[in-house]
């Protein structure tokens, strides 16, 4: 591929040195987030994507951010995950929880989360946000700690509630950060690689509870102290290296930043988080698909939060001990990394709208298996639960239609935040489901999880649908563009416009 010169952001429609500027007719505040288009406007260099200083560059990127991010999303869901193996290894007893109780502490985090999505939005746009994250994490550390102190249903429902409103920033943190470091194509594989944290986390959760249950005392309390150091450790390592976008990354040098911008020219999302924008976050009410993430996140959310608290729970009712009950969570874990891969592979042999679907399809027949199997054959049942987790794997192709098929800062943190308030919601939901009098089989539970995860694969089918359709929308403004000598403004990829006002947008299907 040729050669292609950085443009100049200062051009008579695009002037940086006033607060205010005028772009195209629309009015652009860079008071204080305007570090890309200034580096750019002050360094050219010729920029080849296939180029060894390209590909150097993205190799830096992947060994740098991409292990940050992995590591404290799977600490993450190890740290919320925790109360089901705590469950096993004696806290309902210590705290003298009842069924219901229990049922809620499963819940409560995601009250925490609807208690602290707006909050955490709001500071996302006035700090940094690395910092601002790096700092949650450590605070989140020592409130998972606290849980070892606990000694009823009152004191533990005021750490999970405060673990969901701190942690509640995670994933639209990781959702921004990859954005601004990746390509549209890159994107898939890069969520893919971060988010098998969901199998990940079974898979060191459940062998840290075997470890630990073997000890003679201290057992459920060791086990959130653990992940608490774990967390706090974290966080201060992300304190002191995470970078929230190119501009921000201080082991990338000048010239590599601006490579790492060129790089993400083309998905004309925008890298930085500037200030709040009245009219992006008008432009996000009206937009259908803030609604379908919405509901999305609720469908999932619903067998999630349900498994979440449960899952080692119904493992154990199929007659396993609590040892192999632990080490059986280590089974559906490695079976959610392997098709997660497999999900993957189906996405880059389709699209991300059927890969999605896909692993739904997978999950309902998990679902099916152990509604419809006899207890009498418990192994059978077992691998229908293994196959039940194939279900949020889904959520990374959701995640990815957000990271490349929006745009504009305060739009992409109001979509943020609508995934996580469905989020919530579905997964104070999910644990309710179980109760005491259908134990141990559960199946007005297992029947509910698996209409809502039908539900869910006929939710992605509709937005990659939509996408589709405004992708052949865009084709035509684009080829009319062409024909008619127009051009876009320079640089108007990392200034702060919503996706609907770029009218040559190129949507995820």
């Amino acid at each position: 591929m040729a050669d292609i010169e950085i443009k100049s952001a200062k051009t008579e429609n695009f002037n940086l040195e006033g607060d205010v500027e005028q772009l195209s007719g629309h009015c652009i505040n860079t008071a204080s987030r305007n570090k890309a288009l200034d580096l750019l406007a002050n360094r050219h260099i010729a920029f080849d994507p296939d180029s060894p200083e390209a590909k150097r560059v993205r190799l830096k990127i992947d060994m740098r951010i991409m292990p940050m991010i992995f590591v404290i999303y799977c600490l993450q869901l190890m740290d919320k995950n925790s109360l089901s193996y705590a469950a096993i290894m004696g806290i309902k007893e210590d705290a003298n929880l009842t069924p219901a109780q229990y049922s809620w502490l499963g819940s409560l985090v995601y009250f925490g989360y609807l208690g602290g999505d707006i909050p955490a939005n709001f500071l996302m746009q006035r700090f940094n946000i690395s910092k601002y994250f790096s700092i949650m994490c450590m605070i989140w550390g020592i409130v998972v700690a606290l849980h070892a102190v606990c000694h009823d249903f009152a004191t533990l429902a005021a750490v999970r509630f405060f673990l969901g409103a701190i942690e509640v920033s995670t994933v639209p943190v990781a959702i921004l950060i990859t954005g601004a470091f990746y390509t549209k194509e890159e994107q898939v594989t890069r969520v893919a690689i971060w988010y098998t944290t969901s199998g990940w986390a079974s898979i060191f959760g459940g062998f840290i509870a075997w470890a630990i249950y073997h000890a003679s005392s201290f057992q459920w309390q060791g086990l959130f102290v653990l992940y608490g150091a774990m967390t706090f450790v974290t966080g201060v390592f992300l304190f002191l290296f995470l970078a929230a976008s190119p501009t921000d990354a201080t082991w990338l040098s000048e010239d590599e930043k601006v490579i790492a911008l060129e790089r993400v020219r083309s998905n004309k999302t925008g890298t930085e988080v500037w200030k709040f924008n009245a009219s992006q976050l008008r432009e996000a009410f009206l937009d259908v698909r803030l609604y379908l993430i919405y509901l999305l996140l609720l469908s999932t959310g619903m067998p999630n939060g349900g498994l979440t608290a449960f899952g080692p729970t119904i493992v154990k009712n199929f007659g396993y001990s609590v040892p192999t009950t632990q080490l059986l969570n280590i089974g559906s874990g490695a079976a959610q990394v392997v098709g997660t891969f497999l999900a993957l592979f189906v996405a880059k042999c389709t699209n991300r709208t059927f890969a999605g679907i896909f692993t739904l399809i997978l999950a309902s027949i998990g679902a099916a298996m152990m509604l419809g199997i006899p207890s009498s054959n418990n192994s059978a049942r077992y691998g229908g639960y293994v196959l039940i987790y194939q279900f949020p794997i889904c959520v990374l192709f959701i995640i990815t239609f957000m990271t490349a098929g929006i745009s504009g800062s305060t739009k992409k943190i109001t979509f943020g935040c609508s995934y996580q308030l469905g989020y919530a919601v579905g997964n104070i939901i999910g644990p309710q489901t179980y109760r005491a009098k259908d134990a141990p089989n559960y199946y007005p539970a297992k029947y509910t999880m698996l209409a809502f995860i039908l539900i869910t694969a006929i939710l992605i089918g509709i937005y990659g649908a939509l996408h589709n359709q405004w992708n052949k929308r865009n084709e035509i403004h684009r080829a009319v563009s062409e024909s008619d000598g127009s051009t876009s403004v320079e640089n108007e990829e990392f200034a702060d416009f919503g996706d609907f006002e770029l009218k040559t947008f190129k949507y995820p299907v």
